[in-house]
């Protein structure tokens, strides 16, 4: 008798051959990568990861992508930064990856050696990616996070600890914090590190190297922060490899520090100043509120206030004292997430108390911010002197600068003007301007921006949008970081490169 399964699996057979070898749908992606070997030092090195994931999670690789430490010179010495894949559950796709460049800063790592943290960046990209079959790759530039080398300031944060117990002025305080980076920058040097070499540029050229490494065609490139230059520069210098890009609280490469000085330098405290304005709950403001702010200031640098917090990092407590330089840092670090805008009267109430129960969680975050021992703090000032300082106009900051409000804004801004900056002790050899060139594309681009972020303004956004011809702009009643943020952004950000038509500027049209 005929088996009735028998057309069945013809049919089967005839489609799995025409996808596999007819029409190929370009799932090349996928095929093995390319690894180092003795006589290829450039690669992938697959490594164990550094999570420990649990039975539900999408399938995940880790590896070590091997580049140059210059890309310009032959023979240049091996670095490496680590990459995390999350593979989709589809057997055959055509659909791209999506790489996600980091977080930002430069020099801010993505935790990945941390279980939480990792979860939480596949759980809020899950719909842009995995989900609808394109695998998710993560990375930390190089010079920050799990790099090699990391590019981080011991000193500095061994030092941190003591000056956390000392009411110290910011003169006294950036004294001794050039003296810990000077210290870093020589040791670097001695350790043969080129330091001019970790910059946006670099970084694209390590993108490229491991796209084909990866045998990728193309990608989807999430941008947060100050990845999203990282991601306009691939698009300017490798169009061809990339499908579409998702920046998210995006700073551009053409946008230098004389560029809107006063606003950008104004904007944490005009945030501050306004809180009412962007917390819903708030129908009637603090009287008097930025008298009341700069009176804080005030007080405290006289009257420090001692308390302690857990180290962020060890199991410990550390002392730190509120003076009304630590206030203001704390504030404008808080300024990153709208909870501030909700918690600030309270903290204000508190402490002209003597009270802080309110200011601590932000003063945990500051310590947090300070202390991290993965944070590349050498690479944002190899990135500054490469891609900023170059073709910023000083001449013009030192005449805005006296625009600035009586006090101490101005007075802070002028003796900043006055700090080395360490780029003579890093020595740039050369500079391309692909760094500071303004991106103009046809590439499919989607802007994630908070109305409320004053880090990255949303007024940089409008205007620079204009020289990205297929775009297009949601904006939140949010700050910084928009993707881990807010659910809606993800499932926005997943119609998008899906290729569904995003002509709504808010959230709640969509």
């Amino acid at each position: 008798m005929k088996n009735k399964y028998v057309p069945f699996l013809c049919t089967f057979v005839t489609l799995l051959i025409v996808c596999l070898f007819i029409n190929p749908l370009k799932w090349s992606y996928r095929s093995n990568f390319q690894v180092v070997t003795e006589d290829r030092p450039y690669g992938f090195e697959p490594v164990n990861c550094w999570f420990s994931p649990s039975s539900d999670w999408p399938i995940s690789e880790c590896y070590y992508m091997n580049v140059p430490e210059d890309h310009s010179t032959s023979g240049s010495k091996t670095i490496s930064f680590p990459v995390v894949v999350f593979r989709s559950p589809s057997l055959i796709t055509n659909k791209m990856p999506v790489l996600h460049l980091g977080a930002g800063g430069p020099g801010a790592p993505m935790y990945l050696d941390s279980t939480a943290s990792i979860k939480n960046i596949w759980s809020n990209h899950d719909e842009l990616s995995i989900n609808q079959g394109r695998d998710l790759f993560i990375i930390d530039p190089r010079g920050t996070g799990l790099s090699k080398p990391l590019l981080m300031c011991d000193n500095f944060v061994s030092n941190q600890i003591e000056r956390f117990k000392k009411n110290l002025s910011l003169g006294v305080l950036w004294k001794k914090i050039n003296k810990d980076y000077f210290t870093c920058i020589e040791r670097f040097k001695n350790q043969g590190i080129k330091l001019s070499t970790y910059n946006s540029l670099s970084i694209a050229n390590d993108i490229e190297m491991m796209r084909k490494a990866a045998r990728i065609d193309k990608w989807v490139l999430v941008g947060v922060s100050y990845a999203a230059t990282y991601a306009q520069v691939i698009a300017t210098k490798n169009p061809s490899s990339v499908e579409s890009m998702i920046l998210d609280s995006a700073t551009f490469p053409s946008i230098k520090s004389h560029d809107s000085f006063i606003k950008r330098s104004m904007a944490g405290y005009e945030a501050l100043y306004n809180y009412c304005l962007n917390d819903n709950s708030c129908s009637r403001p603090l009287p008097n509120l930025k008298k009341r702010i700069w009176s804080l200031h005030k007080q405290l640098n006289n009257s420090p206030i001692p308390m302690f917090i857990e180290h962020p990092y060890e199991n410990k407590s550390i002392q730190i004292i509120l003076n009304g330089e630590r206030l203001l840092a704390a504030f404008i670090q808080g300024t990153y997430n709208e909870q501030i805008f909700i918690d600030l009267p309270k903290i204000i109430t508190e402490l002209e108390t003597r009270k802080h129960t309110s200011i601590t969680p932000y003063i945990n975050d500051l310590a947090a911010y300070l202390l991290d021992k993965t944070y590349g703090d050498v690479s944002t000032i190899s990135h500054y002197c490469y891609e900023d300082k170059p073709f910023t106009d000083f001449e013009l900051i030192q005449k805005l600068a006296g625009k600035l409000p009586e006090g101490y804004i101005r007075s802070t801004t002028l003796l900043a003007l006055e700090q080395p900056d360490y780029c003579d002790e890093i020595q740039i050899e050369s500079v391309d301007p692909i760094v500071s060139m303004p991106t103009r594309t046809d590439i499919p681009v989607l802007f994630l921006h908070g109305e409320l972020d004053s880090i990255t303004l949303l007024s940089n956004v409008i205007k620079q949008k204009k020289a990205f011809i297929n775009s297009t702009l949601i904006r939140y009643q949010l700050s910084h970081d928009i993707l881990g943020s807010s659910e809606c952004a993800e499932i926005a950000a997943a119609k998008f490169i899906k290729g569904y038509k995003m002509d709504m500027l808010t959230c709640e049209e969509i």
